[in-house]
């Protein structure tokens, strides 16, 4: 078998890798940086096994139960370190304190992001915030497959990779619970290592740690703080040139511009994000540290909320509300005609010159679209 699936729809996930009964699956990483398979043809025994675990080629649509709530958590120094409401860290606490595992992102020293395992209070820190590029799942399928019959496992990750480890188990377990993000898309990994080397040979020092949700600014206005050797510098997120380039969509990886995991197919029992608009939709809910918008997908997922309630500020709201200011929750981001171009300059060019380029591009493409539709609407 040459290709387990086409490159533009493969997501990563891992699922195939995984499964495959004689190992003759890797992931590598290509020219643009993100993991894909690459199969050992000697090792082959073309029996079908990934094609038939690809959650991407076995895509079926389920009836989420899509229940919502607007909330954020009664612990302040728990909501200090989350993106919004604090939710995470309280289910991590419910999971750990029930002598379970908790499965989510963390950066190691070398600032490189993969999935890892915890079972101690403590180092549920490393796994709160938001991580804005593709973690590495590494081997961490087949730990679940491993403790899932003697463990609770509480598992955190983007839609896609939710759905490949669904796909890899092959069946729903009483102890695994899922937790999906609102995903924006997964920029590259080599995009966020080319900004830390650049940034480091500034400072001419090593970073240390990379905090993409710092609230020194407040939870809407949010900052990247950067923290070296020796000291620490922070800085308005829409001021960064990496979150700029994120947010142009231009360095996405290709199959989140046609993202088979959105509303309507939802595999998580749980899914968490930001409340945008919060405070015109629920004023009485807003808090300035943040409030989550927590859709709730399965029964497992309402017995959970149930597990953590008392412990929140919470009101029911309706799905509409939430996808208000979430539009990713169930549309995919348009991928920028110079995409490819981008990925061309990535090693040439320097991260600030990329971002003067194609982000200034992109905005202007967007504007004198948008003007062209209200000039359409008004000739109607």
């Amino acid at each position: 078998m040459e290709q387990v699936l086409e490159k533009r729809k493969c997501m990563g996930c891992s699922a195939c890798m995984n499964i495959c009964p004689v190992g003759a699956i890797e992931m590598h990483e290509d020219k643009e940086g993100f993991k894909r398979p690459v199969i050992n043809q000697e090792k082959c025994i073309n029996c079908g096994a990934c094609r038939r675990t690809c959650p991407v080629l076995n895509t079926q649509t389920n009836q989420a139960l899509n229940k919502c709530y607007a909330c954020y958590s009664k612990d302040e120094h728990s909501m200090a370190n989350s993106s919004s409401g604090g939710i995470f860290y309280l289910l991590a606490d419910y999971v750990i304190k029930n002598k379970g595992i908790v499965i989510g992102a963390a950066f190691d020293k070398h600032n490189k992001l993969n999935h890892i395992a915890i079972n101690e209070l403590e180092d549920i820190i490393h796994l709160q915030g938001s991580k804005y590029l593709q973690s590495d799942l590494r081997d961490i399928f087949q730990l679940i497959r491993k403790n899932i019959k003697d463990k609770l496992i509480l598992f955190v990750g983007t839609p896609c990779q939710v759905a490949g480890l669904k796909a890899f188990l092959k069946k729903d377990y009483d102890n695994l619970i899922t937790v999906d993000i609102i995903c924006h898309g997964v920029p590259s990994p080599k995009l966020f290592k080319k900004y830390v080397t650049e940034m480091e040979a500034r400072e001419n020092q090593k970073l240390v740690k990379y905090i993409f949700r710092d609230k020194t600014s407040g939870w809407e206005t949010y900052s990247n703080t950067f923290v070296f050797e020796k000291g620490q510098k922070t800085q308005l997120a829409s001021e960064n040139n990496y979150m700029k380039l994120f947010l142009s969509d231009i360095a996405l990886r290709e199959s989140c511009y046609d993202c088979h995991f959105k509303l309507g197919n939802k595999y998580s029992d749980l899914t968490l994000g930001d409340f945008w608009g919060v405070e015109k939709i629920k004023p009485q809910l807003y808090n300035k540290s943040g409030v989550s918008a927590v859709i709730l997908n399965s029964n497992k997922g309402i017995d959970l909320f149930k597990s953590i309630e008392k412990d929140l500020i919470y009101e029911e709201c309706r799905l509409e509300e939430i996808l208000t200011r979430n539009k990713s929750l169930e549309s995919s981001s348009r991928q920028p005609k110079n995409r490819n171009q981008f990925f061309g300059e990535l090693e040439t060019k320097s991260i600030k010159k990329l971002t003067n380029i194609y982000c200034y591009k992109n905005f202007m493409d967007r504007f004198i679209k948008n003007v062209k539709k209200e000039v359409k609407k008004m000739i109607k």
